[in-house]
């Protein structure tokens, strides 16, 4: 195993000599091969009169894909300082700062409301302004999904998937490539009956979006990451605001595309004032 020096990860923390070498490249074809094993299965079912608990069940196991990932690479590693600061980072409450809460809590639904209050300038229905619980949202598959996903997904992704391309790019282009294959994991779902994804094809633009938001959804979840000594906690809040926001809110999907643009114009900003974060050299 190489060895990895002693380098700044957030501005503020230094990350623990582990003589571990980081494997993006395993890392992610483990992740991928997981999730959609049973997530084309989950789709074959869906059109082939599966229930929704077995919907339900590998929607969830696709899911797990990344952690899955994640504990395979650590035990491979064998490292015992990496596996505890992984532990450390998953459970720990006092990694979060907590000038960073507001923005982790309440950018999704600020920026939601924005873009409903933008839409009505073009016609969209302000009854967007609600909570909704339709029978959509309410199965098994869908609330999987909204509440598990973040959780089983940040515990992975920020448990080994990024801080392995950080060990080799900037975060720039740790976010831009991360983003990319975070973006195209979700493609299976597409093909899922009733599924969320699968409803966006009625339109390219509204596919068009998923996949861009999801790209930069990844440099605002990096920033909260890192910005919190690598809290993993922290980022599945941030993530489960977003899929919470996004699910219970009934924002037309033209509002989405402006959220989309929101979110952009936030990560420029988080870019541009963190500019050192950003653009420092590779972790050696």
């Amino acid at each position: 195993m190489s060895r990895i020096s002693t380098r700044v990860w957030n501005g503020k923390e230094t990350m623990k000599d582990t003589r571990t070498r980081y494997l993006p490249g395993r890392f992610f074809l483990i992740a991928f091969i997981v999730a959609w094993f049973f997530w084309f299965a989950d789709a074959y079912f869906s059109w082939n009169g599966g229930s929704q608990v077995l919907q339900g069940l590998l929607i969830f196991l696709g899911i797990c894909g990344p952690v899955a990932a994640s504990l395979i690479m650590f035990r491979q590693a064998r490292s015992p300082e990496l596996w505890s600061d992984y532990l450390y980072r998953l459970i720990s409450l006092r990694r979060i700062n907590l000038r960073t809460l507001p923005f982790i809590v309440f950018l999704f639904p600020a920026m939601i409301c924005i873009a409903i209050a933008i839409s009505l300038l073009f016609g969209k229905s302000p009854d967007q302004f609600a909570i909704l619980f339709s029978p959509a949202i309410m199965t098994i598959p869908a609330l999987t999904g909204i509440f598990l996903a973040p959780a089983l997904e940040e515990a992975g992704w920020r448990g080994y998937g990024v801080d392995s391309l950080r060990s080799r790019f900037s975060l720039f282009f740790t976010s831009v490539s991360f983003g990319l294959l975070w973006a195209f994991w979700h493609a299976p779902l597409f093909l899922i009956n009733g599924f969320y994804q699968n409803s966006l094809l009625s339109s390219w633009l509204f596919t068009t979006n998923f996949f861009a938001s999801t790209v930069v959804m990844a440099f605002l979840v990096n920033w909260v990451f890192y910005r919190n000594n690598r809290s993993i906690i922290a980022c599945i809040l941030f993530h489960l605001s977003a899929d919470v926001s996004m699910s219970f809110i009934p924002a037309e999907q033209f509002t989405k595309c402006i959220v989309t643009v929101l979110m952009v114009l936030v990560a420029v900003v988080i870019v541009i004032g963190d500019y050192d974060l950003f653009f420092e050299k590779r972790l050696r």
